[in-house]
């Protein structure tokens, strides 16, 4: 093209004598230039590039035909509460086993202590207790000849009861020399190091259940004041990044009656055991549904909406846009019932859970691609 456009430019210059100037006349470029624009027309008259797919964020439509009788808010995973491990006796660190992170089974042996004091002082008390079984076992022999007193054989038994609870008790030491861990869970720090010397009940671990979760959520003040906090409260997670793991019953464990600082919303933890499928981590988004604690009665046609979904159409009327099943755009006329706060209520014939864009649709065209998310 850029050939042909050259050629008939210079073509047409060629045919008159330019102006003293060096200008090309005015006339001259007064008949050339419809033959570039036709020419440019022309060699453009190829396929359109593809519109690019834009991306929209989607809520499933929840009509009186499929009411879900639930209400989700975002979510976050927090570490249940944790146990901090120390040891019962006093030592110098010899070996630490885990790290922080590390699973470990009950009973396993997390750090040690250097038990060489507390073996002395055990084999010391088992020769003391054999000392004293050997002493009354002489005194009773001694007694049954008529030679001692029965008050003797009773000292000796009491001597002999005060050395075995000696040589229990510097066993008991030996064995507290070992941190084990106290149920099947996860180390989630550790504070301390090999070689340092510990008193009685410096934490040394902080262990968590591993098999436990809480999840924290921020209710609205409108719905903070219609739920009925206490043990029969109870919901559902799901983890949007990952689609495929089951959702995660959980159970009421504590609110707050006062509100967080800076907005009116109410702190509702929630407890949940961890699906065998994937773990859960400190931070991690949810999506938590609870059971509607004033459900409204819904015709079949109804629907509730965000009022940000509605548009006005140019006929005045109320228009929604839904994503089919190719990711395409496309306005659906409805009829707003009535409005309340930031949600619209509507009757139209969309089908129970249909994506309707929430976010994005002031832009969008009939038929146009686009990239539909889920709001968090």
């Amino acid at each position: 093209m850029d050939l042909m456009l050259r050629g008939l430019l210079l073509g047409g210059m060629t045919s008159r004598t330019p102006s003293a100037s060096g200008r090309v006349p005015a006339g001259l470029a007064r008949a050339v230039l419809p033959c570039v624009l036709a020419l440019l027309v022309a060699c453009g008259g190829g396929d359109e590039p593809a519109p690019q797919a834009r991306p929209v964020i989607v809520e499933a439509l929840a009509t009186g035909h499929g009411q879900a009788r639930e209400r989700t808010y975002p979510g976050r995973v927090e570490a249940a509460e944790g146990t901090q491990l120390a040891f019962q006796v006093d030592g110098r660190i010899a070996r630490l086993h885990v790290a922080d992170g590390a699973r470990v089974r009950r009973g396993d042996v997390l750090a040690e202590l250097d038990a060489s004091p507390y073996e002395v002082s055990l084999r010391e008390a088992t020769v003391n207790e054999r000392t004293a079984a050997a002493d009354l076992e002489r005194r009773r022999a001694l007694q049954a000849e008529g030679i001692l007193a029965p008050a003797a054989v009773e000292q000796a038994e009491a001597q002999l009861a005060s050395a075995r609870a000696a040589r229990e008790g510097a066993a008991l030491q030996v064995g507290y020399t070992r941190l084990r861990a106290p149920y099947d869970g996860i180390v989630a720090r550790r504070h301390a190091e090999a070689g340092v010397v510990v008193p009685a009940g410096q934490p040394v671990f902080t262990m968590q259940d591993a098999g436990v979760v809480d999840v924290a959520v921020n209710l609205p003040e409108r719905d903070a004041s219609l739920f009925r906090f206490g043990p029969d409260l109870a919901g559902t997670a799901t983890l949007p990044a990952r689609p495929d793991m089951p959702p995660l019953a959980l159970t009421y464990r504590e609110h707050a009656t006062v509100p967080e600082d800076g907005a009116r919303s109410y702190r509702l933890v929630l407890r949940g055991s961890v699906p065998e499928s994937g773990a859960l981590l400190p931070g991690m988004a949810l999506r938590v549904a609870l059971p509607d604690p004033a459900p409204a009665t819904l015709e079949g046609d109804q629907a509730w909406v965000r009022l940000a979904a509605v548009l006005s159409d140019e006929h005045g009327g109320a228009t929604v846009w839904t994503v089919d099943d190719e990711d395409r755009a496309q306005p659906v006329a409805v009829e707003v019932v009535r409005i309340e706060g930031d949600r619209a209520l509507i009757r139209s014939d969309l089908a129970d859970g249909v994506p309707v864009v929430v976010a994005g649709a002031r832009l969008l065209e009939a038929g146009q691609p686009v990239r539909p998310q889920e709001r968090r």
